[in-house]
């Protein structure tokens, strides 16, 4: 059905909101309109400052449980039972995390009260061998009642005991530790159980027998799970949320977000009909261009900027990737959430499906920005014509033409992308109403509306046209997208028109209708075949980016489909009980142990984590041992595992253990001295130790900047201060536990000095004996990113494959090829933008951390992140073009007989290539292990399918079948696999920069002079 301009026009002016409409312009009213009104100060404060409602009540959540612990601690009941240990309390309400969604609170709890459990029961242990030490070298001491808690009676110092303990706290920080740089999930109860074991074991050495050890470690374990139990009751009745409230809340703005990039999206193709389109904004002011450096000037022609509306799509397609991104970390947690709503954890995973399907092509129109830009450099497009670079008349010329051809076929297809894009703004909007995600509003009466403000008439409306929310809206969707493919006709005819391409009357008829054609190839008008070339490269282009909005519409209509169905079935009319189901709840206790890829919610402080740890497959790390065969009986088995207790202690998460524990004895070593174990226990160090298990991370830069924010934000004066005022200052009462009383004034520096010597040791052990390094982090992530990609590409090819040659099966079936390809690829896309998302995390954290020598060049790899970031969403459009190669046994065998003959000829072809496979492969070997490249390495060309396809069968890809179902497919396909080698080389050649490459170009000459080995044998020239 075709669309009047006059129905387009409501979206140009959604698409105008934040400029001056197109009739306002036309009748030279812009300068007399009102000026807007400034916001006041105070709302320009609040704006710059980011913060909304959702964000201030996380805020006062996360305050409440510290604030109700200290609070409650003037109860006179509760400071007797807890004495001098209840400001633990408040320091473990925090460290539980009560901002949460219930879900991962509910695991991160459970996982806690199983870390201290166990840390109370080894606690128990390590205090028996210290009594026992004590035992065998002393005589029984008289115990003293000046103990850390009530019934923890204390002794005098003795060495054993304090040598078995130091022992017990340097292994147990080592064991927990390795554990958690091995599962990043188990971060949060590690840091418990650090705090545990460190209060425990520095008092332990005090203790003369059992009972008082017991009494200690019961009242411990009782200021934690008081602790744990405040900081439940505020996640779960304070401001209580869901994982899938938060899923919900980031589906309303994915869709949104959708929206906004749909807006990006038409200011940029709209920006092509104009002639400077493919000029970048340049600084032509005198005012400005008089105080700009020379240095200023050589930059910026050397690196040119994009256009004002290239920049904005990219940045929506970019916010678009990470919330996607958030909305996977959160799947999981929101599919086995026990809940009580209405859509259940299968309605949850096909709605991420959905999204992901509506978000693939338009990460592909995206492309063509790239695209276009390439063309615009290739053209000289956008740099500007000066005196000292004039251009050859006739090249000028020609330049002018190609730039003038894409004007016209830009405006041409204007409409038609107008159209289809209003169109699936509003399919997604009902979207958005159907599935409840944001309030419908209420149907009003227009006629009240004022007359001076009201918008252009709707023609759809007056004709009584559904609108978004209502029943039906999807068949009114349906017919839009049927439109706008149909209406192809149109814009390709007037192409092929224009460029002397013969073709039948009508390429878009029946196929059952169509006289097949013999011609050699396309003809063209043209007189040289470059012109020829170029001209088919147009044509794939508008194919590929009516080929990009038309599947995104199909993409759109089937999400409004599910919706609709979710309301026909009842599933939207009430709210139910929704239990995750025996399957689900088996995975959840299964994933607790299992190497898994950790995200932000792992970190004990999410600002400060160096970005997602992504395991990227056991094939990564395993490699076949030179130096050993494959094991032939059970001795030789035995063997191979005792050699695994060597690299066990040799890995890397073995080494981030013992550096937590050499931190942790650093300090504690304090503690186990005669002549200091007094001042440790009276100036409480033991919070240096504590700082020391959160504060140290796996890289510096994210260490040094979560050493700044513990420094600046500890509370333990205020805790401590209250905690005084209610015991009383009496030194029977505050001084109990052996530490003395002092002033807020005095005691503010002592106990900052205490967390910043902590905070330094660790520090310094991040450094020594090497460092643990963002930068050296970033480096081998790349190196993974790489991997990942590389098995991506394999994937990829393997399906492309597999749908040409028909083989990819049922995909109902579980143990069918095509359906494991499919979740194979699911899961190594979803983890590689996990991963690239960490690495930019990582390169933002480079900054924070000391340079010695050279500068590191961050720029470089921020460059090559983009680039494999561009490399996967090509290779993304290309699975996803593929789909149009799966043969339907349900078309009509005149429909089908096109992709019939084409499958059959690329089958006929030895299309088979792993080269990009085994050269991004060779990349990730290069970057993780810092080894250069080898010599003369270049990328794999562009296999030139079209010209080997026609010349088995000249009419193949004939401008007479561009109707068919898969020429437009094979165009993106095409277009995707000439950008996939482009960028391969510029990959290649940031790697090399990076990592560098094998040099052999030494060689002998019978010159002296120009020999580079002399006669004896030395580098240099004979003299």
């Amino acid at each position: 059905m075709a669309t009047s301009g006059s129905e387009v026009r409501p979206l140009t002016q959604r698409q105008s909101q934040d400029s001056p409409s197109e009739e306002a312009t036309k009748d030279g009213n812009l300068d007399d309109a009102p000026p807007a009104k400034k916001p006041s100060i105070f709302k320009r404060a609040w704006d710059s400052l980011g913060l909304n409602v959702g964000m201030l009540m996380l805020m006062t959540k996360g305050a409440l449980p510290p604030t109700i612990s200290l609070a409650i601690y003037q109860s006179t009941p509760f400071a007797e039972i807890y004495s001098t240990l209840g400001y633990l309390v408040a320091i473990l309400s925090v460290l539980s995390f009560a901002i949460m969604p219930r879900s991962k609170f509910i695991q991160t709890m459970l996982l806690n009260l199983i870390a201290i459990c166990i840390g109370a029961a080894v606690a128990l242990l390590g205090i028996y061998c210290s009594v026992q030490a004590r035992a065998h070298t002393t005589a029984a001491p008289s115990p003293s009642s000046n103990g850390p808690s009530p019934g923890a009676a204390v002794a005098g110092y003795n060495s054993s005991a304090s040598a078995v303990c130091a022992i017990w706290l340097f292994f147990n920080i080592y064991l927990v530790n390795t554990l958690r740089a091995l599962r990043p999930q188990l971060q949060f109860p590690v840091i418990v159980y650090s705090i545990f074991s460190n209060v425990a074991f520095t008092y332990a050495p005090s203790f003369p027998n059992m009972a008082a050890g017991t009494a200690f470690a019961k009242k411990l374990l009782e200021v934690f799970l008081t602790g744990f139990a405040i900081a439940t009751g505020v996640s779960l009745f304070i401001f209580p949320m869901t994982v899938r409230m938060s899923f919900f809340n980031q589906s309303a703005g994915f869709i949104m977000a959708v929206q906004g990039t749909l807006k990006a999206q038409s200011s940029y193709l709209q920006s092509l009909e104009k002639e400077d389109a493919f000029r970048p904004p340049q600084e032509s002011d005198d005012e400005h261009t008089e105080g700009k450096s020379h240095k200023h000037h050589k930059t910026k022609k050397a690196e040119p900027l994009s256009t004002p509306e290239t920049q904005k799509l990219k940045a929506a397609i970019g916010a678009l990737g990470e919330l996607f991104g958030k909305m996977n970390a959160d799947l999981a947690f929101a599919k086995r959430e026990l809940a009580f709503g209405k859509l259940n954890g299968s309605d949850i995973d096909e709605l991420f499906k959905l999204f992901q399907g509506v978000m693939l092509p338009l990460i592909g129109m995206s492309s063509a920005a790239d695209i276009f830009e390439r063309i615009a450099k290739r053209w000289g497009w956008t740099e500007p014509e000066t005196a000292s670079t004039p251009k050859v008349p006739l090249e000028k010329e020609r330049s002018d033409d190609a730039k003038a051809e894409w004007n016209e076929i830009m405006k041409t297809l204007h409409e038609p992308f107008e159209t289809i894009t209003e169109a699936m703004h509003d399919g997604l909007q009902h979207a958005l109403y159907t599935l409840e995600l944001v309030k419908a509003p209420k149907k009003k009466n227009e006629k009240n509306a004022n007359d001076k403000d009201k918008l252009p008439r709707d023609v759809e409306a007056d004709a009584g046209v559904v609108k978004p929310g209502d029943t039906g809206y999807a068949a009114y969707l349906g017919k839009r997208v049927d439109a706008f493919h149909e209406q192809r006709e149109k814009t390709l005819g007037v192409f092929c028109q224009q460029k002397g391409f013969k073709m039948d009357s009508n390429p878009f008829a029946n196929l059952s209708q169509r006289r097949p054609s013999m011609q050699v190839r396309s003809e063209s008008l043209s007189e040289d075949i470059e012109t020829h070339r170029r001209n088919k490269r147009q044509l794939y282009l508008i194919l590929y980016m009516e080929f990009l909005l038309w599947s995104t519409g199909r993409a759109v209509l089937s999400l409004m489909h599910f919706a609709d169905k979710k309301v026909e079935d009842g599933t939207m009319k009430k709210k139910r009980l929704i239990t995750p189901g025996m399957k689900r709840t088996k995975k959840w206790l299964s994933s607790l142990l299992k190497e898994e890829d950790s995200t932000t919610e792992h970190t004990p402080d999410a600002a400060e984590s160096g970005g997602a740890g992504v395991y990227s497959g056991a094939s990564f790390h395993a490699s076949k041992d030179p130096e050993h065969l494959p094991p032939a009986n059970a001795w030789q088995r035995f063997g191979n595992g005792f050699r695994n207790i060597g690299r066990i202690l040799g890995s890397m998460e073995s080494a981030f253990g013992f550096r937590v524990a050499c931190a942790t004895l650093s300090i504690g070593i304090v503690a186990y001295l005669k002549d200091t174990r007094n001042f440790f226990l009276t100036q409480r160090i033991v919070w240096a130790l504590i700082m020391v298990s959160i504060g140290m991370t796996v890289t510096a830069g994210s260490g040094v900047f979560g050493f700044f924010g513990r420094i600046a934000g500890t509370f333990l004066i205020i805790g401590y201060e209250l905690e005084v005022k209610k015991v009383g200052v009496a030194p029977q009462v505050a001084s109990s536990n052996g530490q003395p009383y002092y002033q807020i004034y005095l005691l503010a520096p002592y106990r900052l000095a205490c967390v910043s010597g902590g905070m330094f040791v660790a520090f310094f052990w991040t450094f020594f004996p090497y460092p643990l390094t963002a930068r050296s982090q970033l480096r081998k992530d790349l190196g993974v990113s790489l991997y990942l990609l590389a098995n991506f590409y394999s994937i990829v090819h393997t399906t492309v494959g597999l749908r040409i040659t028909g083989h990819e099966g049922n995909m109902e079936l579980k143990e069918n090829p095509g359906k494991k390809l499919g979740k194979a690829r699911r899961q190594v896309y979803i983890k590689e933008v996990a991963l690239l998302a960490g690495l930019r995390t990582h390169s933002a954290f480079t900054v924070w951390e000391p340079s010695f020598g050279g500068k590191f060049p961050r720029q470089q790899y921020d460059v090559i992140i983009q680039q494999v970031q561009n490399l996967l969403n090509y290779m993304m459009l290309i699975s996803y073009a593929s789909n149009s190669f799966i043969h339907d046994p349900t078309a009509s065998p005149e429909k089908a007989s096109w992709i019939q003959d084409f499958t059959r000829l690329v089958s006929s072809i030895d299309t088979t290539s792993q080269e990009i496979t085994s050269t991004l492969a060779l990349l990730s070997s290069a970057v993780t292990n810092g080894n250069p490249l080898p010599p003369y390495l270049k990328p794999p060309q562009a296999y030139k399918l079209s010209a080997r396809l026609e010349e088995l069968d000249a009419d193949i890809l004939s401008i007479n079948h561009i109707a068919e179902p898969g020429y437009s497919a094979f165009a993106v396909m095409q277009i995707a696999s000439s950008l996939i080698s482009d960028d391969l080389g510029k990959l290649i050649e940031g790697v090399k920069a990076l990592v560098g490459e094998v040099d052999f170009s030494f060689h002998a000459s019978d010159d002296s002079e120009d020999s580079l080995l002399t006669k004896d044998g030395q580098k240099g020239k004979k003299d």
